[in-house]
């Protein structure tokens, strides 16, 4: 028992050095960065450094749209530096129903993520006929793209429709 006792005495000491150490680390480690010590010692991490120099999917792809009687515009602006890949752009209606279109052709690339793919790299637009509306009805449009050290998620947003007189 008493060894028992002893174990778990060294095992709480342990603890409360290791809590104490990571106290301490993350108390310095902010000063320590900033005087450019990691720097110096070519531990710091420029990758996570640079990581707030990125624009957020948002604001690198802004997505805008405009309802018309018989269509709808999708329009995408992209940032300098960002592409959208073509084969990850879908978009779907719910509650509605689309004439023919299709998605402009892209600029070929190539990359580790995708291998040979088309992307858009400038701003542009999609014209949508709708031939159908109902209420309550939305179109989702799903996107992914990019930029240099950088692939966003895939990410997903939701237009709602207005029925009006088709």
């Amino acid at each position: 028992m008493s060894v028992l006792i002893s174990t778990l005495k060294l095992k709480k000491k342990n603890y409360t050095h290791l809590f104490l150490l990571s106290l301490l680390s993350t108390s310095l480690a902010p000063s320590l960065a900033h005087a450019g010590l990691l720097d110096w010692l070519g531990i710091n991490d420029k990758a996570a450094s640079n990581h707030s120099d990125f624009l957020t999917a948002e604001q690198a792809f802004i997505l805008s749209s405009s309802q018309t009687s018989d269509s709808l515009k999708l329009s995408f602006d992209i940032a300098p530096g960002y592409y959208l890949y073509r084969h990850q752009l879908t978009i779907e209606p719910k509650l509605a129903t689309f004439g023919d279109w299709q998605l402009p052709a892209g600029e070929p690339h190539e990359d580790e993520y995708f291998g040979k793919s088309q992307v858009y790299k400038q701003s542009f637009s999609l014209n949508l006929p709708l031939l159908h509306v109902a209420e309550q009805a939305y179109v989702t449009v799903q996107y992914q793209g990019c930029t240099t050290d950088l692939c966003y998620a895939p990410q997903i947003v939701q237009v709602p429709l207005s029925p009006q007189a088709l």
